[in-house]
């Protein structure tokens, strides 16, 4: 398989996929097919599935998950 978007060879690998809910952020780590040229990824069936089901968890507050870090803002006055 080629890459749709600059026919760049097309690698497999994990990757690391942000989902967000307001302020709340959940890392993901999934299988992908990713372009090593343009970085294009390719999704199998049911992936994004998964991802949206991640995000509803997390809107509900129902996703058992660990902390591994804060994030912090800073206003300058």
């Amino acid at each position: 398989m080629k890459c749709v978007i600059c026919s760049g060879e097309i690698k497999k690998k994990y990757v690391l996929e942000e989902v967000k809910d307001k302020n709340n952020h959940l890392l993901v780590k999934v299988r992908a097919e990713v372009c090593i040229n343009c970085g294009e990824r390719y999704y199998a069936s049911g992936v994004v599935d998964r991802l949206i089901g991640f995000k509803e968890s997390l809107r509900k507050k129902s996703l058992k998950h660990h902390e591994v870090g804060k994030v912090y803002e800073f206003i300058e006055r």
